[in-house]
């Protein structure tokens, strides 16, 4: 008699002393980082039938009964780990991270792999990013990658083919399961990278040379002299040498031949509303055109100077600073009439050269690089030569068309010869080849041994949009009006092309790191790059409530986690990566207080209740002692 209600009170302060416990652990945590507070929950223990109960009875007019049951307390169903997001805590330090939503790091002590999700990482005397245990982080890494492309010539290493090689640092993300630990070395260097494009934009007056009196940019009438188009044909043939559904020459009184239009360069491809890719590729080797340089604007006495002239610096496989400079000649404007005019507005016209002026050379036919109507790669008859022989694999220099309504007709190289009448033929960037420093033998391919060949596409925009420029009219409007989209475009009334980047860089020392959203770590060095140099991944088991705390902030799998997939931030549902900052803890203090004061009472309550099940036991006792 009572005895039930003794240990069902017994049951009670047991579970309530649990929750005090929880509550007390949750309270003791509210600084900690990242921490997830935990949850009980009751579940009422086995009950004591005193009566099944039955149904009832209609035959003998008498109604159902319930069960009579007494319960026998109260027991801890489970401690649940609330998985709730904390809230951002700010800290300016580059090495913390908090992730914004789901996910957790993965990190390894000896042959342990556990999770977590506090962020507050270092680095360690080796470099390895550690969490505050000394778990080491997992991730990706970053390597240098070599790109190899053997050009059609021959170098002066017996046997060995010119190379020009192309080194970055990329990340190793392609297979995200081949984790490593992280490691940055705080004095580490980034290698030099050869620059291997130059970007263009802005405009090339449309009104600047082409009728300038007298020399190579004398009108016609309505023609242009091409720089020396009669040596270009009477070498390959006039159908060799232009595109002649558009173009076609003209013979000059004095000499030599003038360029004329046919018809609109801007005429779409059959059927669709394409435009076509101008192809008036010229082949001419270098070594003939310095051989001619009497025939160009630079040997000219005195100079014709240049509608344009844009340097820019670059850098070989060795980070050695060099220059390349760009020069632009008009030869071709807007104005009508003539044999130039027969289908509407003339197009703007430029020819353009490129030189090697590092270290303060002059602009001239023994530095040229390459330009208008002359075959890439030739880099001299000494030391590398680019082998003409393969005409179905050359490459040109062109002229840069454009588009009557100021956009740009022609990219500046073409792939391959003419195409056919009527058949488009797709250009590739034009690409000049800057020689090695170190000219004695040998001129090594490869970079460890000295400065290789530096390959440098030159890329004035993409080819063939119309619509870019949005000329109103044949002779374009104000100055200003237009948004230069797309490269080099041509309006009036002057020239503002310049060179907007180039991807090359000397090599430099590490200053600084940050984390992105990706949770890439980016590497701020000397010479002004960010390189990535490695990459977090967030781990995303399917049940993260069945996690096992371990201590230390960290998550074991349990059997009722899951695996855990690997995944990179901000794909799927993984979070995004938030560097300078801390996940705070997830304890909300005025629940953990009223929590607090409730188990309190009931510890009080079933306390009480003992009392009054040993008061009546007492009773009970004095009344067989009475008798």
């Amino acid at each position: 008699m009572g005895l039930r209600a003794m240990f069902s009170s017994i049951s009670g302060l047991q579970s309530d002393s649990i929750w005090l416990d929880v509550i007390g652990n949750n309270i003791s945590n509210t600084n900690t980082v990242a921490y997830k507070a935990s949850r009980v929950e009751f579940a009422d223990q086995l009950s004591q039938s005193l009566s099944g109960g039955f149904g009832d009875n209609s035959s003998n007019g008498m109604g159902g009964q319930n069960p009579q049951q007494v319960g026998l307390g109260t027991r801890v169903a489970s401690i649940q780990t609330l998985f709730a997001e904390g809230s951002t805590i700010t800290t300016g330090i580059s090495t913390d991270i908090s992730i914004q939503g789901e996910g957790f790091l993965v990190a390894k002590s000896g042959d342990r792999t556990y999770l977590t999700r506090a962020g507050n990482l270092t680095f360690d005397s080796n470099g390895y990013l550690v969490d505050q245990n000394g778990g080491l982080i997992q991730g990706l890494g970053a390597t240098i990658q070599y790109n190899k492309n053997i050009i059609n010539s021959f170098s002066s290493v017996f046997g060995q083919p010119a190379v020009v090689t192309s080194a970055d640092l990329e990340l190793n993300n392609a297979a995200i399961n081949n984790l490593t630990n992280i490691q940055i070395n705080r004095d580490m260097t980034i290698s030099p990278k050869a620059t291997t494009q130059v970007t263009f934009k802005g405009n090339l007056d449309s009104f600047q040379q082409a009728t300038q009196p007298g020399g190579i940019f004398d009108l016609n009438p309505g023609g242009v002299p091409i720089l020396p188009l009669a040596t270009m044909i009477n070498l390959i043939g006039l159908p060799g040498a232009l595109d002649t559904t558009r173009l076609t020459t003209q013979p000059l009184a004095g000499g030599g031949y003038a360029l004329a239009q046919v018809q609109n360069l801007s005429i779409p491809f059959p059927g669709t509303n394409t435009p076509y890719p101008i192809t008036n590729g010229i082949l001419f080797l270098l070594s003939e055109a310095k051989a001619a340089g009497g025939n160009y604007a630079w040997d000219k006495q005195p100079p014709i100077p240049p509608a344009q002239q844009i340097t820019e610096n670059v850098y070989d496989s060795l980070g050695n600073p060099r220059q390349i400079t760009v020069q632009f000649y008009q030869v071709n404007d807007l104005g009508a009439g003539g044999i130039n005019n027969p289908n509407g507005p003339n197009q703007v016209c430029y020819a353009w050269y490129a030189f090697d002026t590092s270290g303060g050379k002059p602009v001239s036919t023994n530095n040229l690089l390459g330009g208008t109507g002359i075959g890439e790669g030739d880099l001299g008859d000494v030391f590398v030569s680019y082998d003409r022989g393969q005409f179905n694999t050359a490459f040109a220099g062109d002229f840069l068309w454009f588009n009557t309504d100021g956009s740009l007709a022609s990219s500046g190289g073409i792939g391959g010869p003419p195409a056919p009448p009527g058949t488009p033929n797709f250009m590739s960037i034009p690409r000049v080849y800057l020689p090695p420093i170190n000219q004695a033998f040998p001129v090594s391919p490869i970079p460890t041994q000295g400065a290789e060949i530096t390959s440098i596409d030159l890329n004035f925009g993409t080819f063939g949009l119309l619509g870019i420029g949005k000329r109103d009219g044949v002779y374009s409007d104000a100055e200003g009006k237009y948004q230069i989209v797309n490269g080099v475009n041509t309006y009036v009334p002057k020239s503002t092309a310049y060179s907007a980047s180039q991807n090359g860089y000397s090599d430099g020392i590490l200053q600084g790191l940050n984390f992105d959203q990706a949770g890439v770590i980016q590497g701020t060095f000397s010479n002004g790059q960010i390189s990535s140099l490695a990459q977090l991944v967030l781990a995303h088991p399917q049940n993260p409530e069945g996690l096992t705390k371990i201590g230390d902030n960290g998550f074991a799998l349990s059997l009722n986690s899951g695996p855990d997939p690997i995944g990179l931030a901000g794909q799927g549902n993984l979070g995004k990566i938030q560097g300078g900052s801390l996940e705070g803890s997830n304890v909300d203090l005025t629940v953990e207080l009223s929590n607090m004061i409730i188990a309190q009472r009931g510890f009080d309550t079933n306390s009480r209740m003992i009392s009054v099940v040993n008061e009546t036991l007492d009773v009970l006792s004095r009344l067989g002692q009475s008798q």
